[in-house]
């Protein structure tokens, strides 16, 4: 068994290191692609845009580098910012293996920051002593409308006054940079928010932090567990999903308990619950702590 684990951990350090090696690489990719597709355009332009480019491919790989909640917020805006990159410099570049070798390279380092175990990498990079945190899932709406809308509105909102500037359009490029610059405070501070979604183990027990469905973090003792499982269809439990997809936990409880829920944007409630559903982005590897902890698994 402990070999079996051993070798899921070595599995999973690989999967989450994959985003950095990939990215580290992009000059030699992605960056080739964009530089032919540069060639094309005015010396001016081609000189901002490159130092522009530079810049944005240093702090995303210093982000990828420095695993803590905040810079994930970053390297799931900046490395797709790559793939959409890649898709505009394939339609100005006439070399079909750079445009192929880019953005399949682009491709492989957006989706590399989306796989699970990466998310968990970066919250966990905040805890500290006996402490391990994973990511809970994104609430499906979010995941499915609202979340890519607000990214690309961030990515463009930085994007697209700079490049204006470059070009010399100096009145519409002043006034998109800085309505630009506002909506990207915005939308990062908004996504940022899913990076406050979790649970962690804590020495003496189990705290759920999630601010869109509870005021404030709350901690669940291994004696106030029950068990801790995957939850059926027909369960009763009080849902803090938020409308995740995927399979959720059932957390159980000794007895029932008072607990406070979020009910609107200023609003809460108490509440007495028995059972509580999660939805960590990794449910196998949150079982598989909690049996190491000591807790019942039901």
């Amino acid at each position: 068994m402990t070999a079996v684990i051993d070798a899921f951990r070595d599995r999973q350090r690989v999967l989450v290191l994959l985003p950095l090696a990939v990215w580290a690489a992009m000059p030699f990719t992605l960056g080739a692609l964009i530089g032919d597709a540069l060639s094309r355009t005015d010396d001016p332009f081609r000189r901002l845009t490159s130092i522009g480019a530079w810049g944005w491919w240093f702090a995303a790989l210093i982000a990828l580098a420095i695993a803590r909640p905040v810079t994930l917020t970053v390297v799931r805006l900046a490395v797709p910012a790559g793939l959409l990159a890649g898709v505009w410099a394939a339609f100005e570049s006439d070399d079909s293996t750079l445009t192929i070798v880019g953005v399949v390279a682009a491709a492989v380092a957006a989706f590399s920051v989306f796989v699970p175990g990466v998310g968990d990498r970066y919250v966990d990079g905040v805890s500290y002593g006996d402490e391990r945190r994973f990511l809970l899932r994104s609430p499906g709406p979010v995941l499915l409308v609202a979340g890519p809308l607000a990214g690309l509105a961030t990515v463009a909102g930085v994007a697209i006054g700079p490049i204006l500037l470059a070009a010399e359009q100096w009145v519409l490029g002043g006034i998109i940079t800085v309505l630009g610059f506002a909506a990207a405070y915005y939308g990062f501070r908004t996504l940022n928010q899913l990076t406050r979604r979790f649970v962690v183990f804590v020495p003496n027990g189990f705290v759920i932090h999630d601010v869109s469905v509870m005021p404030e973090p709350v901690l669940f003792t291994t004696r106030e567990v029950a068990g801790l499982g995957p939850a059926v269809a027909e369960t009763t439990a009080r849902d803090l999903t938020a409308q995740a997809l995927g399979l959720a936990l059932e957390l159980k409880l000794t007895e029932p308990t008072e607990l406070t829920f979020v009910t609107g944007r200023e609003s809460s409630e108490g509440q007495t619950v028995r059972s509580l559903l999660i939805s960590p982005t990794r449910p196998a590897a949150v079982m598989r702590v909690a049996m190491e902890r000591g807790f019942p698994i039901a």
